[in-house]
């Protein structure tokens, strides 16, 4: 949008020049006729006669550098406009494609989401209160992580050795604590 209004300018303003220099093309030869038909009759007359002539003549040499410095933006800045329209018309493809790929993303997501919060809601609904209570004070206390696997008989998330007792209380389904953390912890059957 500045280069467009930029381009406006400089064509308002070349259009000013070549008005000015035909208006002074027209002074110039119109003193020159009277230069040559004898309707000056004195030195002082000719003297600046001549004056007015030289004047205009170096306002058009003025004007027309000024003119060819103008025609030059003109087309430096067409051919950037074109340019960046092309471009932005490439990046707006782009942004379309891949604004369709994240919302076809979100769509799978969404159904994802939905699907798992129907299965959780199916768990809790066979968990006793005073377990949901306690889960839910540990997953704000632990930033959103209630739960940790026992790897090796460690904790997956702090690593404290988790006792032999414990790791057969939860692999026997029962509900059970890390004693370091106080995560829920349970044991993967595939390990055994």
């Amino acid at each position: 949008a500045e280069k467009e209004e930029l381009l406006k300018k400089t064509i308002v303003d070349i259009e000013t020049s070549e008005n000015i220099i035909a208006t002074s093309q027209e002074k110039v030869n119109t003193l020159k006729d009277k230069l040559i038909d004898g309707s000056i009759s004195t030195n002082k007359e000719y003297d600046a006669m001549m004056e007015t002539i030289d004047y205009e003549k170096n306002l058009i040499s003025e004007k027309e550098t000024e003119l060819l410095t103008l025609m030059e933006l003109k087309e430096n800045l067409s051919k950037e406009i074109e340019e960046d329209k092309s471009n932005l018309d490439t990046l707006i493809q782009d942004l379309i494609s891949k604004k369709q790929s994240l919302e076809s993303k979100l769509s799978e997501v969404s159904d994802e989401k939905n699907a798992l919060e129907k299965e959780r809601n199916s768990i809790i609904d066979n968990i006793d209160e005073n377990t949901l209570d306690q889960y839910r004070t540990i997953y704000e206390a632990r930033k959103g992580v209630a739960v940790a696997e026992i790897l090796d008989d460690s904790c997956g998330e702090c690593g404290a050795f988790i006792p032999a007792q414990i790791v057969n209380e939860a692999l026997a389904k029962q509900v059970v604590f890390c004693g370091n953390c106080g995560r829920f912890v349970y044991q993967s059957t595939s390990e055994n």
